[in-house]
């Protein structure tokens, strides 16, 4: 337990680390800019947690950036690099979308339905790479790349053509006609009041947020309490030594790129469910490639994923906050950010390396 525990908290330092020099240098640049590091914290924190409003917009904000980095780390524990999320998460939420205007369930049975239909919308549209990848060994991230661009391309032809609904709302944006209101996601700031929390129902605290905890809890199970999972993360450490074990790789690797792309496919509920009411190829683009930087400041691991996802989700809300109050531009907290994932991937990499040392020498 000892070592456990001893190993478990150099592997926690490695972000903590990341973080502080990262804020570090954020100050460093607000200096330069000739900006009061003073001003800059009191508007980082006006946009934060200075009310109940900017702290429950920083956990609604995480919802679809906790959902990306699922994704991409379920696939990076099998060793699976799935640059396809991005793709996958707009052809799973047309799916989706789709299932919310055209087929009309009772609500207990609509809104389940719309998310199982946006996780096999995101699984179909892996399928292809991931068959590619364990029958003829084409690599995932150049296959992945390419149906992002084909996945985008698809959807905007839809929804200016087959699919639009212009006509019916009488909107200029394009768009697929209203989804049913038995399928929208509705606010849950009462369950956040009940306890004591005033969330206004601007913010967008919606049945998103249970989904992506079940969704979580569910990963976390099947990674750490199946024999799949095991499998799984036996994959993702050596394939080779998997094969000799007799674990069928091809097949378990096959799995894992369309539970991550099922997974993916969630991305956009909230956007699309409880935001908007209807699908756009207008949607937010960006936040399958911020999955993989989460996925990687996360270490692959749920948790570490769902404190990275609110990690970024404070970041953005930050450089809003930077951006309003101060003279320093929003655009240095994308600066932070890649150097903060930079310093984290490193000090991840330095810290493995430092472990299994100590686990050698202990061992002799």
């Amino acid at each position: 337990m000892k070592r456990f525990n001893k190993y478990a908290i150099y592997e926690v330092m490695a972000p903590l680390v990341g973080f502080a020099a990262s804020m570090a240098l954020l100050m460093l640049i607000v200096v330069i800019v000739g900006e009061n590091p003073g001003n800059a914290v009191d508007a980082i924190w006006k946009m934060t947690f200075a009310t109940s409003t900017r702290t429950a917009t920083v956990l609604s904000t995480s919802v679809p950036l906790f959902l990306a980095g699922l994704a991409v780390a379920f696939a990076f524990r099998a060793n699976i690099f799935n640059i396809g999320v991005e793709g996958q998460y707009f052809i799973g939420g047309l799916v989706g979308a789709m299932a919310g205007i055209y087929v009309p369930l009772p609500a207990f049975l609509h809104i389940p339905f719309v998310v199982i239909a946006a996780m096999i919308g995101g699984a179909l549209w892996a399928a292809i790479p991931a068959a590619l990848k364990v029958s003829r060994g084409i690599h995932e991230v150049i296959t992945t790349i390419m149906f992002n661009n084909i996945a985008l391309a698809l959807v905007n032809y839809l929804v200016n053509g087959p699919m639009s609904g212009l006509g019916a709302t009488g909107s200029l944006e394009p768009q697929t006609r209203h989804i049913l209101p038995t399928a929208l996601f509705g606010n849950i700031d009462w369950m956040f009041r009940a306890v004591g929390w005033n969330v206004p129902d601007s913010v967008y605290l919606d049945y998103s947020l249970p989904v992506a905890v079940l969704v979580g809890l569910l990963v976390w199970f099947i990674l750490f309490r199946l024999r799949i999972g095991f499998d799984v993360r036996a994959v993702g450490t050596s394939t080779d030594v998997s094969l000799y074990a007799g674990i069928k790789v091809a097949k378990v690797q096959l799995g894992a790129f369309l539970f991550s792309g099922a997974l993916a496919g969630l991305v956009g509920l909230q956007e699309i469910f409880a935001v908007r009411g209807y699908y756009t190829f207008q949607i937010a683009s960006g936040l399958g490639f911020d999955g993989i930087a989460i996925a990687l400041i996360g270490r692959n691991s749920p948790v570490g994923v769902a404190f990275a996802a609110l990690l970024f989700a404070f970041l953005r809300q930050a450089g809003y906050g930077l951006q309003f109050f101060t003279k320093v531009p929003n655009s240095v907290i994308s600066v932070i950010t890649g150097l903060m994932i930079l310093i984290i991937v490193v000090s991840n990499e330095l810290v493995s390396r430092y472990i299994k040392a100590l686990r050698k020498k202990e061992a002799m």
